[in-house]
């Protein structure tokens, strides 16, 4: 049992990793288009930055609900008594 919590605890950790990676890309993809309207302090598409932090949010907000699971699985198997 405290194997497979374990392994658990390790794939979430592993899934909140590529969930901040996906953020990541996300903004990185998109990061042309709307750097040269803010690069001089007005957005040319708002909508457009908008978009690109709600995509953002969303990645986000899945790797911090993964990676808090994977911080759940590691304090019950340390809870569990035995090797």
């Amino acid at each position: 049992m405290k194997i497979a919590l374990e392994i658990l605890g390790d794939l979430s950790a592993v899934i909140a990793a590529l969930l901040w990676f996906g953020s990541a890309s996300v903004r990185l993809k998109e990061r042309d288009a709307l750097t040269r309207g803010l690069g001089t302090g007005f957005a040319d598409d708002p909508r457009a930055l908008l978009l690109m932090i709600y995509k953002q949010s969303r990645w986000n907000a899945g790797a911090a609900i993964a990676a808090g699971i994977a911080a759940l699985l590691a304090i019950i198997v340390g809870l569990i008594p035995g090797s």
